[in-house]
């Protein structure tokens, strides 16, 4: 599928990323560090720089779709009811009804296709966001059968990749320069903890607080000098004690179910698969492989 002008934007940010050379970036005696983290942890080092492109991008899409619909491209008419306090979870990235991403997801179509089958659900939408309410009876009985008709319609589908992408990418992104993350691997670790986990500073289990907590822990991060391979493995293991015992309100139950994700990631950089291509199996509990990534 033809990339969206979002997606080139991030392309573009993304290469100033994944390329920031020299000593400062964490590539200085990187072969030392990787072969102590080799020893640790049997890790394998990052590679240095890696050109960033669209297969990347649409890697790291069809992974979200292993992780949120248990299938290798995205499912952009999903939509269901789990009962985690969310009210509806739907679409690629499970935009939901009670957080207001959903929302946002709707009030951009309504720009873009003004007599589009959800507008009318907006007001509903509004208010739902607005009070954190997880009613799905107020959308009615008609709002699942209209938004798997919605996402028949191309323009849906672009938005939602578009909006998955300012919300959940961009912050990854721009941490991931700050943290030094050079992989696009290392990415797709920040894009998935920000979207299942939150993409803000004030989130308790969020992105920003499992990158602070794992160079606290680490005495720095690949932009001062630690391996990529060993941070990405303390990530991860700092996300995993999260994820069993979350200060996040009303995920108790749900994510402590989940760490296969972090798991199946920190797999595939066990397996040196830093630069994402395919086929590309996503393992742990999903065993699912990507061979063509596309939207």
């Amino acid at each position: 599928m033809e990339l969206t002008r979002m997606r080139r934007t991030l392309l573009v940010v993304l290469g100033a990323v994944l390329t920031l050379g020299g000593c400062t970036s964490g590539t200085a005696g990187q072969g030392n560090q990787a072969d102590g983290a080799d020893k640790a942890g049997g890790a394998a080092g990052a590679p240095a720089a890696p050109a960033a492109g669209p297969a990347a991008i649409l890697m790291m899409d069809d992974i979200t779709a292993v992780f949120e619909n248990g299938a290798t491209v995205p499912q952009y008419g999903y939509i269901t009811d789990l009962h985690d306090g969310c009210g509806y979870t739907a679409g690629w990235v499970g935009f939901c009804s009670q957080s207001g991403d959903m929302l946002g997801l709707v009030t951009s179509y309504n720009a873009a296709a003004p007599h589009n089958v959800l507008a009318k659900y907006t007001p509903v939408l509004q208010r739902l966001a607005d009070s954190g309410s997880e009613d799905t009876g107020a959308l009615g009985g008609a709002f699942v059968r209209d938004w798997k008709k919605a996402a028949l319609d191309p323009t849906f589908r672009r938005l939602q990749i578009r909006v998955g992408h300012d919300t959940y990418l961009a912050p990854a992104v721009k941490l991931g320069a700050r943290e030094g993350v050079k992989s696009q691997l290392g990415l797709e670790n920040l894009f998935d903890t920000a979207l299942m986990m939150g993409q803000g500073a004030d989130d308790c289990d969020g992105m920003v607080k499992i990158a602070q907590e794992t160079d606290e822990a680490l005495g720095g991060n690949p932009a001062s000098g630690v391996n990529e391979a060993q941070w990405l493995a303390r990530f991860n293991a700092v996300r995993q004690k999260h994820m069993k015992h979350p200060c996040t309100p009303d995920r108790q139950n749900d994510w402590p179910q989940a760490v296969d994700r972090s798991r199946a990631l920190q797999e595939l950089a066990d397996r040196g698969a830093w630069d994402l291509k395919g086929p590309l199996t996503v393992g742990a509990d999903f065993r699912r492989t990507i061979n063509r990534p596309q939207d």
